[in-house]
């Protein structure tokens, strides 16, 4: 940024999840000389201590808003996994398939081969030799 420049935030909590990053976007738009207009709260105003006040418990506030979204995530997650419900992507290979590409390997046909036959990525074969 620029002296004169503008920063223009269409909410401040997007820009910043702590109190230490809003700070540290505060102190840089600061020595830049710019401005922030954050239009959700039209009556943060950079130039005044109050306005720069607001912003610092704005991200606070932000930041406390994470950790509850956090900790209800991974209650969430805690609860699923505790149903038994498996987490992150399915495996684009069975384990027949697996053990076949595993077979065909010791064999002497090739990752490239193999990888085209199976519909996937090259590095995915090389991955089921471990």
């Amino acid at each position: 940024m620029r002296k004169g420049d503008q920063l223009v935030l269409a909410e401040w909590d997007r820009a910043t999840r702590s109190i230490w990053d809003g700070l540290h976007i505060i102190k840089s738009v600061i020595e830049a000389g710019a401005t922030i207009r954050v239009l959700d709260r039209s009556y943060i105003d950079l130039d005044t201590p109050m306005g720069k006040g607001f912003m610092a418990l704005f991200s606070a506030m932000a930041e406390d808003e994470r950790e509850r979204i956090l900790k209800r995530t991974n209650e969430g997650r805690r609860q699923a996994k505790a149903r038994g419900v498996k987490m992150g992507r399915r495996p684009k290979l069975k384990a027949v398939q697996l053990a076949e590409i595993r077979e065909r390997l010791a064999n002497g046909e090739s990752q490239v081969k193999l990888a085209e036959s199976y519909g996937v990525h090259r590095s995915t074969i090389a991955r089921s030799q471990a």
